[in-house]
């Protein structure tokens, strides 16, 4: 949004502010929105008066308080910001100005929310000022944000209706963008892909209307795109992108959802197609990033490490890992999902789960189900799967539960369950074929003449799995698991298990 013709100009105000008249620059920064300064000029003007402010000018003034807090926020400087809400040395009344960007700073922290915080900001709603719109959609904003952390989904998504209706009032398509970026993340982790996508395009569109651009606000909307590429089973090409994009978050504007999501979707995409090894390295430097941005180490991150462990069906000491995590910063859409998958394959239930509903939550639990089966019950249970993903095009949550498909692909390919039905039977050769490139082999082992399905089943006898727990955990005959190995022996060099183990281990 473009400052009025009858608000003051910037020469105007740092002219005020240089020549010691602190009141009348006061005066005229409130003219230009005060503590909107930013959402209705730009950061970069922005910048260029807080420049010319006295330098302890925001203890004394809350207009100049709260525009120094969302600047440094702008700026990747999180932690700093919040511990400017906390200074003793505040001389100013607090109003609801404040409290808002009390409410944008917890965006970015990514900490963990109290219930009673939560109450108190809801409770804020009753006295925003009905006039301002700006205001109230900032507000609106922060709760959506603050809410799908918590996985209070349902509220979170009735407060972006609300931002998004408060935007248009404030005809601030720019800000109304960032609304639908949040929705599209919120639809896509329920599944909801089609939705999704309109949210996509009406971030985009609400970009190219405003005109304004200032930061990555490209590659805001470059990683929601991402996301939806990995759902449906195209992720080759993500890891190319993630480091420019953890930059992107680490110096503009970034919340802890977003930051764990591209994570997540670069994390995976690289274990699928480079290798554990490779995965765990970009992994940490996620979680480098994300102390730097957000101020403290991210226990999703903590979680996508054991989900990697999860598909190496190594969880030895999963159990204890997850209980060093802080329940309270998973219940987000990530956290919840992760933890869902990690806990079943453990064979637990987790009563403090948030409950994401929608048709990944729903596809997933039918995987769930087919892992515990086996022969034409597995099948049976496999064709509901596709059934419900194939209006969505969902192809990421088959191949994160890729050994439940084990020996069903001639079978389903194949079947009457195909024929006569193409966008099914589409959705199924996607899924099979992109099962089959997602097994990464080690070079070495390559070099050995080694399958990926020999690989699985020396990544499952690593994990200290008889022949019995390994033909289960890939859906083989006892005797095809036999079979794997004597090629493994041969291969190898060696004769026993642990030399087999011992050998291989760490490649």
């Amino acid at each position: 949004m473009q400052p009025s013709e009858t608000s003051p100009k910037l020469s105007e105000i740092i002219r005020a502010f240089e020549s010691g008249d602190i009141e009348r620059a006061n005066t005229l920064f409130e003219a230009a929105g005060g503590d909107q300064f930013a959402f209705q000029n730009g950061f970069d003007p922005l910048g260029q008066v807080l420049a010319v402010m006295p330098s302890d000018h925001w203890r004394r003034n809350e207009a100049a308080f709260c525009s120094w807090v969302v600047y440094l926020c702008k700026l990747g400087q999180a932690a700093r910001a919040s511990g400017h809400l906390n200074d003793p040395g505040l001389e100013f009344e607090k109003t609801v100005r404040f409290t808002i960007v009390e409410l944008l700073v917890a965006i970015h922290l990514g900490d963990p929310i109290d219930a009673a915080d939560i109450e108190r900001w809801i409770y804020l709603e009753r006295t925003l000022p009905i006039s301002d719109p700006l205001t109230s959609g900032l507000y609106y904003n922060a709760m959506l944000a603050i809410l799908v952390r918590m996985g209070r989904l349902s509220e979170a998504r009735s407060f972006g209706a609300r931002a998004i209706f408060a935007f248009k009032a404030a005809q601030h398509a720019h800000l109304e963008h960032f609304i639908h970026l949040h929705l599209a993340d919120l639809s896509i982790n329920e599944g909801h892909l089609r939705r999704g996508r309109r949210h996509l395009y009406s971030a985009k569109t609400c970009l190219e209307k405003s005109g304004e651009a200032h930061g990555n606000e490209e590659q805001l909307g470059e990683i929601i795109s991402l996301v939806l590429d990995y759902e449906t089973g195209n992720f080759a090409h993500i890891p190319a992108r993630g480091t420019e994009l953890r930059t992107s978050l680490i110096e503009g504007d970034s919340w802890a959802e977003i930051f764990n999501q591209l994570a997540r979707i670069t994390t995976l995409s690289l274990y699928f197609t480079a290798g554990r090894q490779a995965a765990l390295s970009e992994l940490a430097e996620f979680q480098v990033g994300y102390a730097q941005r957000h101020g403290r180490h991210s226990d999703v991150l903590a979680l996508l490490e054991i989900e990697i462990d999860r598909l190496d069906h190594s969880l030895g000491g999963a159990e204890q890992a997850i209980a060093r995590l802080d329940p309270d910063n998973l219940r987000g859409p990530i956290g919840s999902i992760l933890l869902g998958g990690i806990t079943a394959a453990l064979g637990r239930q987790n009563a403090a789960l948030t409950h994401v509903a929608g048709p990944r939550a729903a596809l997933n639990a039918t995987l769930a189900e087919a892992a515990q089966l086996s022969g034409q019950a597995r099948r049976r249970t496999i064709q509901q799967a596709f059934l419900l993903a194939v209006r969505e095009s969902h192809v990421a949550p088959f191949v994160e539960n890729r050994e439940t498909l084990s020996g069903l692909a001639s079978q389903l390919t194949a079947s009457g369950f195909v024929r006569g039905h193409m966008q099914t039977g589409r959705m199924v050769r996607k899924v099979f074929r992109t099962v089959e490139h997602s097994y990464w082999v080690p070079e070495r082992l390559r070099n050995l003449g080694l399958t990926h399905k020999q690989l699985r089943v020396l990544t499952a006898l690593q994990s200290g799995a008889t022949n019995k727990e390994i033909g289960r955990l890939l859906g083989l005959s006892e005797a095809t698991v036999k079979f794997h190995l004597t090629k493994l022996y041969r291969a190898t060099g060696v004769r026993k298990r642990g030399e087999l183990i011992e050998i291989t281990m760490g490649i």
